[in-house]
């Protein structure tokens, strides 16, 4: 994972760009609850993020993004929900505070989410998804945290609908 954290500060070499597989599938709205999904700030950049040690991190000046991460987020999220089958009404609120590799070799996923209903239901949860990369380089860490964001897709669909019940 060295190398991950040598490339992440690296200056030479061409732009790759990124996409999360999750997020090419679209998601026919129905009864979703309006998504509402934000990063932590340092997030916010194109950067593919590297945490370097335990107070460091570093964006990626040659492996970035191929369009906002928040935005890949949100949409890779309505469609798992949607595939799900999840019937939910109300605004849906995701703060993801961690989306980035390490260099103990982890793609590591955390944050919170909180579900207001139309009809006052609420429900909410912490969430953290830590998964190994098989293989060093950014494609395996792209494959990771796409994996992670899967599973903790699938872990608010589960929190919505036991809250629609």
């Amino acid at each position: 994972m060295a190398l991950l954290a040598a490339c992440a500060s690296n200056p030479a070499g061409p732009s790759v760009q990124y996409l999360l597989p999750g997020a090419a599938q679209s998601a026919l709205r129905g009864e979703l609850p309006d998504i509402r999904l934000d990063t932590a700030g340092y997030l916010d950049q194109s950067g593919v993020i590297m945490q370097t040690s335990a107070v460091e991190v570093r964006a990626a000046r040659q492996h970035q993004w191929a369009e906002p991460l928040p935005r890949q987020l949100a949409r890779s999220l309505a469609a798992r929900l949607a595939r799900a089958g999840v019937a939910a009404p109300g605004r849906l609120e995701v703060l993801v505070t961690r989306f980035q590799g390490t260099a103990e070799g982890e793609a590591v996923i955390e944050g919170q989410w909180r579900f207001l209903g139309d009809q006052g239901t609420r429900s909410g949860a912490h969430f953290l998804e830590r998964r190994p990369l098989p293989r060093d380089g950014y494609p395996a860490l792209v494959e990771q945290l796409d994996a992670g964001w899967n599973a903790v897709a699938d872990g608010i669909a589960n929190g919505l609908t036991g809250a629609a019940r």
